[in-house]
């Protein structure tokens, strides 16, 4: 079944152990910039560059997609683990879930194409710094510092799915990408929303 923005995981869904914690003493970078002014620059969008009817093509941008999602997926699930709070526990584990389907999805759409599907994340360039900021804010266990920084994360992970909505899919890959990109912006509005609320009553 694929999960909703709307459904309730109870807090007993297993959930992958989260990363081994960072070094006793991690200080997390405090910045008084918003989260959105202060992501990693993003590439430009391929349109130009890639021939998106290609077979070939759309296994490389579905697979980068793959990895996108199994990057969102491992990051909540750390959340869940470390989160106080247990609403915010439920809803990362919900999260985790919904990004382990997305993969899925995908990766039978590459098994369709006649490609070889991703099957791990890739911790690179803006998303390991993402992946880190994660970690470090586990280091100081505040439910604001994790909120953050999976918002942050979640900005980065929208843009790749807008840029992949730039080039010329065809009628179901772009379907099946419109609509994971749709849940994964609710998602980052929902935790924007989260995060602010917590601030005020802190």
């Amino acid at each position: 079944m694929n999960p909703t923005s709307d459904q309730t995981v109870n807090d007993t869904g297993k959930v992958p152990p989260p990363g081994a914690a960072p070094p006793a003493g991690a200080v997390l970078l405090e910045s008084s910039e918003p989260v959105a002014a202060i992501e990693p620059e993003m590439d430009a969008a391929p349109s130009e560059a890639l021939d998106s009817q290609d077979p070939q093509t759309l296994v490389l941008v579905l697979n980068g997609l793959i990895e996108v999602t199994l990057d969102g997926a491992r990051m909540f699930s750390l959340a869940a683990g470390e989160a106080l709070d247990p609403d915010y526990k439920a809803l990362f584990v919900q999260h985790s879930q919904e990004r382990t389907y997305f993969a899925r999805e995908l990766q039978a759409h590459v098994v369709l194409l006649g490609g070889t599907p991703e099957s791990q994340g890739t911790l690179e360039g803006a998303l390991l710094q993402a992946w880190m900021n994660v970690k470090t804010a586990m280091a100081v266990r505040e439910d604001y510092a994790v909120l953050r920084e999976v918002e942050r994360a979640e900005q980065n992970a929208r843009k790749r799915y807008a840029r992949v909505l730039t080039l010329d899919l065809g009628g179901e890959v772009k379907a099946l990408v419109e609509r994971q990109y749709s849940a994964i912006s609710r998602s980052h509005d929902r935790v924007r929303a989260l995060r602010q609320k917590h601030a005020l009553r802190s």
